[in-house]
């Protein structure tokens, strides 16, 4: 039997997996909001925060007089440091400290892949949103602002100039941005033509799979609209450097065993390294991976976490799995198109509504914002194109604004 340790927030995969494979003695620290991941009998301690490191490591300790566990899962953005931190405090196998940080902490992470000779944009760290002037000084007008640690492009900001950073200094819209106890990244705004996301799996410090795809359009662009990308050959020119630049940037971070979520922006300058992620990307992308090669990104996590074999090696392909995440306006939901609605139009093979009339959601749509997911097959980028624009017109939902719904922009992946 393996004695487990999960710490988590919002990877409901892995704690649906964990509860339901025998052979696992599972004890959990979480926070209050997603105690509904688990059964009652599950073991679970609640803390108020994942990112408290010293909270976890005392959560962890009186853990371990009650199951004395021997791997360490963290499955979501937010616990990935306390993941890396506990392995490392108990002299566990899995990444440590160093690696996850090196995954998590966006600058140093742009250090690392920099020092690699990996293209990235030109970045700075800052300590207070009343920097971004002075950064923008050395990296040019519009900057983008982000906090060091964050994920699904929650509080990132393009300040424009220096009047647009003055205006976001007080604004409620930066709030969050500017109380987090984290420093911030500033980055020199570049164009994008495509963005790419390229997901794989490592075991004993090589790529065992890597899959690329091209979102439909930049990820900070589609916010509030419609997100979603669809998958490239194996031998598209773009694939072949982004598969490039993922081995790369795994060495240069140090993993030896896990899964990855690296993204990537084309423009002028060539194929710039966004950020890279040690989980499974969000949104649909793990159906997407699913449906078009066989590979369960959520198995292959875990076997990579608990020392299992990996089983993910999968033949080429030449046609294109889209993963289309269906808008989700703010406000409640007063009609929205069925299921079987969405399964008619052509070429789809997967349709998944989340929602249904009655469903209020209100605050700031961000990448995760989204009622339901519909994967197609496409043969060519041309049909690819074609069938979002006929999805999209299949797609149908009508809200009705909440009096305290809060501007569609961007919050990441």
């Amino acid at each position: 039997m393996k004695k487990v340790l999960l710490i988590n927030t919002s990877g409901e995969p892995a704690a649906r997996l964990l509860q339901d494979r025998a052979g696992i003695r599972l004890s959990v620290i979480t926070t209050p909001g997603y105690r509904h991941f688990y059964r009652e009998d599950t073991d679970v301690t609640l803390v108020d925060s994942v990112e408290d490191l010293t909270r976890v490591r005392l959560a962890a300790l009186e853990i371990r007089k009650r199951n004395p566990f021997t791997h360490v899962v963290a499955p979501s953005e937010y616990s990935l440091q306390a993941g890396g931190y506990i392995r490392s405090y108990f002299g566990l196998t899995g990444p440590g400290y160093d690696t996850v940080n090196a995954f998590s902490n966006k600058h140093v992470m742009k250090q690392r892949l920099a020092g690699a000779g990996l293209p990235v944009a030109r970045f700075q760290q800052i300590n207070a949103f009343t920097e971004v002037t002075g950064a923008a000084a050395r990296l040019g007008w519009p900057v983008v602002v982000k906090p060091v640690i964050g994920g699904g492009a929650e509080d990132v900001f393009v300040v424009r100039d220096e009047d647009h950073a003055r205006e976001l200094a007080d604004a409620e819209e930066t709030r969050q941005l500017r109380e987090s106890p984290y420093p911030m990244l500033a980055e020199e705004y570049v164009d994008i033509e495509a963005e790419y996301h390229c997901d794989g799996v490592v075991v004993g410090g090589e790529v065992r799979f890597a899959a690329v795809s091209r979102y439909f359009s930049p990820v900070l662009r589609s916010v509030g609209a419609l997100v979603g990308s669809y998958t490239l050959p194996d031998d598209h020119p773009d694939a072949i450097a982004v598969r490039e630049q993922h081995a790369t940037a795994v060495k240069a971070l140090g993993l030896t065993d896990g899964v990855t979520h690296l993204e990537v922006l084309a423009g002028p300058r060539g194929h710039l390294v966004g950020e890279v992620a040690n989980r499974p990307g969000g949104g649909g992308i793990a159906e997407q991976l699913l449906y078009q090669y066989g590979v369960d990104i959520w198995t292959e996590f875990l076997a990579t976490a608990l020392g299992d074999p990996a089983g993910c090696p999968t033949g080429p392909r030449a046609d294109h799995m889209v993963q289309y995440m269906l808008p989700r306006p703010l406000g409640t939901v007063t009609a929205v198109s069925t299921e079987a609605d969405l399964l008619r139009a052509p070429g789809v093979v997967h349709a998944d509504v989340r929602v249904a009339p009655g469903d209020t959601t209100t605050g700031v749509v961000h990448s995760a914002t989204f009622a339901g997911l519909v994967l197609m097959r496409a043969d060519t980028e041309e049909q690819v194109r074609e069938r979002i624009e006929t999805l999209g017109r299949h797609y149908e939902i009508a809200v009705t604004p909440h009096p305290t719904t809060a501007a569609t922009t961007p919050e990441e992946g």
